[in-house]
């Protein structure tokens, strides 16, 4: 599909972005886009009826570097950066298990029974003198950077963000499970860096409030390491979105045990 895609050759239908062209096949995108399959047919959103009756669709609304990775995703089920191999993460696994600990998250010790110097994770011990249940649902900064690393630079998080909207924005299967591992992924790693803000504004701005996809990776991320809400650019977005901070305050009440009140019951008298 790549080559096919990379000579245009027997192309039928013609995609354009900004500056850039695709020569595409019609079996190929209108099997996996709804959006495609419809434009192809009829005028349909800011497709006239001009371009549909000359396959033809132009995407001006979008970055020409997100629809060329929509467009790869549509012939080859992936977009860059790939996710690592299964295979990879599965020796990874299976060789830390045999050392007592693992690089599932989170961490978690064995309180109060905890053994002699339990190994966390690689790089920390819990000790049953100065346990204090310290090390439950224990995320280890360390850990996430050798078992998430991507190809690719801390902007790829809000690049997740954006694939997860074209999912929904044209109607292509598969993709909004792909982009949120890969989002979910990125987000370990790259949780302190300058994209997470505008990556969290994203996912919450683009998504309907019963879409929970990115919205519930964002508050577990923040909840994890709320230092970052000291940085102005992710308090903004707190500020802006109460589903955020509603979201971060039922997580710390289940953490804590704490319980919310029923609803007040509504007596309507006649």
């Amino acid at each position: 599909s790549r080559s096919l895609l990379a000579s245009g050759k027997y192309s039928d239908f013609v995609i354009t972005c900004g500056s850039d062209t695709y020569n595409v096949h019609k079996s190929v995108v209108c099997t996996r886009s709804g959006f495609f399959e419809r434009a192809e047919r009829f005028a349909v959103g800011k497709v006239s009826q001009a371009e549909a009756a000359e396959s033809k669709v132009d995407l001006p609304e979008d970055e020409p570097p997100d629809v060329k990775l929509l467009i790869q995703y549509m012939y080859e089920s992936e977009y860059e950066p790939t996710l690592e191999s299964m295979t990879e993460q599965l020796s990874t696994f299976q060789g830390v298990k045999k050392l007592g600990y693992h690089y599932q998250f989170p961490h978690t010790c064995t309180p109060p029974n905890c053994p002699d110097e339990y190994m966390v994770c690689p790089h920390h011990e819990c000790r049953p003198n100065s346990c204090n249940e310290n090390c439950v649902k224990f995320v280890c900064a360390m850990c996430c950077q050798s078992t998430t690393a991507k190809p690719g630079s801390a902007s790829q998080i809000l690049l997740h963000a954006k694939m997860y909207e074209f999912a929904d924005k044209y109607d292509v299967s598969g993709l909004k499970e792909l982009a949120r591992e890969k989002f979910s992924s990125a987000c370990l790693r790259y949780w302190d860096s300058d994209y997470f803000a505008p990556a969290a504004h994203h996912a919450f701005s683009t998504t309907p409030e019963e879409d929970k996809g990115l919205r519930d990776i964002v508050i577990s991320t923040v909840s994890n390491h709320m230092d970052v809400l000291n940085k102005p650019a992710m308090e903004a977005v707190l500020n802006e979105f109460n589903a955020l901070s509603v979201g971060l305050l039922k997580m710390h009440a289940k953490d804590l045990g704490w319980t919310l009140p029923p609803a007040p019951i509504m007596i309507t008298r006649v």
